[in-house]
């Protein structure tokens, strides 16, 4: 459980003793007047025991309903008030969200979670919101990355991770995270973010990695300067920006390619071929989506399959490196070797990489005249 003290930043369970010994000077931006407070709403019972959460309410405006930020802490009653993150609810709630700062169990955290999010989803209406997110930082993301990666977990539509870190091996890519480094942190923390960053990225996870170079672990509480703020108001507007509803259409309308494309990058060339061969025969007229299958069909070792795939794409308005690289590799692995030197010869000789003629993948054209003459074009 985080205890709460008016001293001590309990919750930085990965700072420094020194850091955890400081005065929090909290750099949260100004609260906007209007901004309502219900505390104690209880949201569920568990084994008889209520659960609570105070919920922060933007002044009264022309939107009746609005993001919610729950901000996802280890703790209950009198400590789930603790000021840092009334702090981050009040000012959640002045740039138009509902800020919700709940009760959360040490040892039931993502079961609390989920009454949760049932809670929030039955009675939408009459806390004004129609999307939620979630805030998470420090000890507290060991619990809850890993449940929000849970693909059953829909109704999170935005995460933002602060310093810390979780064993997540599968990212959603429904899910646009807003993951925050405190440069000054720990070098063991700050390594293993940015493993879990590139694992993400290399997915085609929706991660957006912003890096506060000067900032320590817990800056919200210690580090009280112009960039904190900035930081803080930069993840408040990715939540408004990523829940907004033409985002998260335009979002939901990209998953199928982008699955495709984060098998292709991760090595699951089977997968990624079985996505592109539904799309294009959808859409027979997307010479890029073409040239994406015709790449996982040849990562697959599907060749002949993919050379005639590229064939299909010869007159079209396509970058000639880009097409006529991967398109002379799969015919010539196809057992063509003409096709192959052809292919390479669609490319100009400006755009041609130099690095060709000495590239293992055509290793089988070297003693061939016609692709070293591919060298000597003017």
């Amino acid at each position: 459980m985080m205890i709460r003290t008016t001293a001590v930043l309990a919750f930085l369970l990965c700072a420094p003793t020194v850091a955890r010994a400081q005065t929090p000077t909290y750099a949260f931006p100004p609260v906007a007047p209007g901004v309502t407070v219900s505390p104690d709403v209880e949201y569920a019972k568990s084994e008889s025991t209520p659960l609570a959460m105070d919920v922060y309410k933007p002044a009264p405006g022309s939107s009746t309903r609005r993001p919610a930020l729950i901000f996802f802490n280890r703790a209950v009653g009198q400590d789930r008030k603790w000021d840092f993150y009334a702090s981050w609810a009040r000012t959640a709630a002045s740039k138009g969200l509902v800020g919700i700062v709940p009760d959360i169990r040490g040892g039931s955290e993502v079961a609390d979670f989920k009454l949760l999010l049932a809670h929030l989803e039955q009675k939408a209406s009459e806390y004004g919101i129609d999307s939620i997110a979630v805030y998470a930082a420090s000890g507290n993301v060991s619990a809850a990355l890993p449940a929000l990666q849970d693909p059953a977990l829909t109704a999170v539509k935005a995460a933002v991770i602060y310093y810390g870190a979780a064993n997540v091996q599968q990212f959603r890519l429904d899910l646009p995270v807003l993951y925050v480094r405190a440069g000054l942190d720990r070098p063991p923390l700050n390594e293993t973010i940015v493993t879990l960053s590139s694992r993400a990225v290399a997915q085609n996870a929706p991660l957006t990695l912003l890096n506060y170079a000067g900032g320590h672990h817990g800056f919200e509480a210690v580090d009280n300067n112009d960039t904190t703020r900035r930081v803080i108001d930069d993840t408040l507007n990715f939540v408004l920006q990523t829940t907004a509803p033409a985002y998260q259409s335009a979002l939901r309308a990209s998953l199928p390619e982008a699955s495709a494309a984060g098998y292709v990058q991760t090595g699951k060339y089977k997968e990624a071929a079985g996505e592109y061969a539904r799309m294009v025969a959808a859409r027979p007229d997307d010479h890029r989506l073409r040239l994406a299958y015709g790449e996982a069909l040849l990562g697959d070792k599907q060749y002949a399959t993919a050379c005639a795939e590229f064939e299909k794409l010869k007159d079209k308005p396509l970058g000639p490196r880009d097409r006529g690289l991967p398109a002379a590799h799969a015919c010539l692995l196809s057992g063509d070797p003409a096709a192959a030197v052809a292919w390479l010869n669609t490319i100009p000789a400006r755009f041609l990489p130099a690095s060709t003629q000495q590239d293992p993948r055509f290793a089988l054209l070297k003693d061939r005249p016609d692709f070293q003459a591919l060298f000597t074009r003017k």
